[in-house]
């Protein structure tokens, strides 16, 4: 069977592990002590949303170019209510 590696490569989303996230962050050049602390911390907020596979986590590289163009913001899940909803939860006295 004569078949060459591009045919059957499969288009896999690109995810990246705990060190090379740190390293794609940058924060390996910042000079923490422990900057997998950072990745975790940033996990617990909501801002990075990690995959575990076996005992390890992986980031998606859109989560990660994410952070990196809009820092610490946190994601928010669905869309924004309307302001006439807002508006009408307010109890006017």
């Amino acid at each position: 069977m004569n078949s060459s590696g591009k045919e059957n490569q499969i288009e896999r989303a690109p995810i990246l592990w705990m060190h090379e996230a740190i390293a794609y962050l940058g924060l390996d050049r910042l000079g923490l002590a422990h900057p997998e602390q950072a990745i975790y911390r940033m996990v617990r907020k909501g801002i990075l949303k990690p995959r575990k596979i076996g005992r390890f986590l992986a980031f998606s590289k859109s989560d990660l170019e994410y952070v990196i163009t809009n820092g610490e913001k946190k994601r928010t899940p669905g869309r924004p209510r309307k302001i006439s909803k807002i508006m009408s939860y307010e109890n006017p006295v």
